[in-house]
C-alpha cells in the first residue's frame, strides 16, 4: 500500500464510479478496477458494492475510506513540516508554460499551490511552445505545461496528462455567425481567418487537427493576419475583423460576457490535451515533485 492507493480509493468513493474515476485520473477503467482489487486483497475484505448504476462503499469500505482520508491529511501535514526544514534550493520551482495555459489557467493554480506550500518560490515563464521546449532542453526550467501534440517527438521528455480541452472557432457575436452553433470546414476555409504565429502550440495543434481532413494551413484558408498572442487575436475577433481558432480555456470570460461567439467544426473533434512535461533524466527537486502531484493527483481540479 502507498499514498496513491489511498488517493485512488478516495476518488472512487467520491465519484461512486470506476469509469468516472478512471477518466479523472487519466487511467483506463481496467487499471482502476485492478488497483481496487489489489487494495481489497490487501485488507482481505470487499470495499465496494458493484452495480450497473455505479459503486458504493461497504461497511468495511467506509472504515477504510475514513482512515484513508485521515492518512492523506496527515501526509499533507508532514509535507508542510518538511518544507520548514528544507534548504532553499529544494523550494525553488521554475515553470514554463505555453501562452494559453500560461495566461489563462496556471496563474490561479500557482496561487492555490502557494497557499498549500507557502515556502515554495515559484517563477513562471510564459512563451510559445517552441521556446518553452528549448528552455526545457537547456535546463532553464524544472518542468513545463504544454498542449499535446508536442512538436518535437523527443524521447527524453516525460509527459503526464492533466487536463482535457477543445479547440473552437471563435467569431464576433453578429450575423452570419451568431445564430449558429457549428461551422462547416468549407465555411471556415472561406472566412477571414486570423491565426497564431509559427512556433505557437495553438497553431501546431490546429495544423495537426486538420491534417487528416486533407487541408493545409495557410494554403487552403483565407488567412488575413498572423498574431503573436491570444489576447491580440481575441481583440481582433471582438472588433469584427475576422474569425480564429482558440482553446475553450482561453475564452471562458468572453463567452460569459457575450463578446465572442464560439462554434464547433462540423464532423470534426478538435480535442486538446494539456500535459506536464519534464526531462526524463532530470532530478526533480521536492517542489517540482509536489507541484506535479498537486496538478495530476486524484481528486484534483488543477485549474481555476
Amino acid at each position: 500500500m502507498n499514498i496513491s492507493h489511498f488517493e485512488l480509493l478516495c476518488e472512487v468513493a467520491r465519484v461512486k464510479s470506476f469509469s468516472k474515476a478512471a477518466k479523472l485520473l487519466h487511467l483506463s477503467q481496467p487499471a482502476v478496477s485492478s488497483q481496487i482489487h489489489s487494495i481489497e486483497d490487501y485488507y482481505g475484505a470487499k470495499l465496494f458494492e458493484r452495480s450497473t448504476s455505479g459503486v458504493t462503499l461497504t461497511p468495511v469500505g467506509e472504515i477504510v475510506y475514513q482512515y484513508a482520508k485521515e492518512i492523506l491529511r496527515l501526509h499533507e501535514k508532514l509535507e508542510k513540516e518538511i518544507d520548514d526544514l528544507l534548504n532553499t534550493e529544494n523550494q525553488k520551482l521554475i515553470i514554463g508554460a505555453s501562452s494559453t495555459i500560461g495566461n489563462y489557467a496556471i496563474p490561479c493554480t500557482i496561487w492555490t499551490f502557494k497557499e498549500k506550500y507557502p515556502c515554495t518560490q515559484i517563477k513562471l515563464e510564459v512563451k510559445n511552445t517552441e521556446t518553452i521546449l528549448s528552455m526545457l532542453a537547456n535546463d532553464e526550467l524544472d518542468l513545463a505545461l504544454l498542449e499535446e501534440p508536442i512538436p518535437k517527438n523527443d524521447g527524453n521528455l516525460k509527459k503526464q496528462p492533466v487536463l482535457n480541452d477543445e479547440l473552437l472557432v471563435i467569431t464576433p457575436p453578429k450575423k452570419p455567425w451568431v445564430d449558429k452553433t457549428s461551422i462547416t470546414l468549407e465555411e471556415l476555409k472561406k472566412a477571414p481567418l486570423i491565426i497564431r504565429e509559427q512556433g505557437s502550440g495553438l497553431r501546431y495543434m490546429f495544423e495537426k487537427a486538420i491534417s487528416g481532413l486533407n487541408v493545409k494551413l495557410p494554403e487552403d484558408f483565407n488567412v488575413i493576419a498572423e498574431m503573436g498572442s491570444t489576447e491580440a487575436i481575441k481583440s481582433a475577433v471582438e472588433a469584427g475583423l475576422g474569425v480564429s481558432i482558440c482553446s475553450s480555456l482561453a475564452i471562458k470570460k468572453e463567452i460569459r460576457s457575450g463578446t465572442i461567439h464560439p462554434l464547433r467544426i462540423e464532423n470534426a473533434e478538435f480535442q486538446v490535451n494539456y500535459l506536464i512535461v519534464y526531462k526524463n533524466d532530470k532530478q526533480l527537486n521536492n517542489a517540482a515533485k509536489r507541484f506535479i502531484r498537486f496538478l495530476a493527483g486524484p481528486g484534483k481540479d488543477p485549474f481555476c
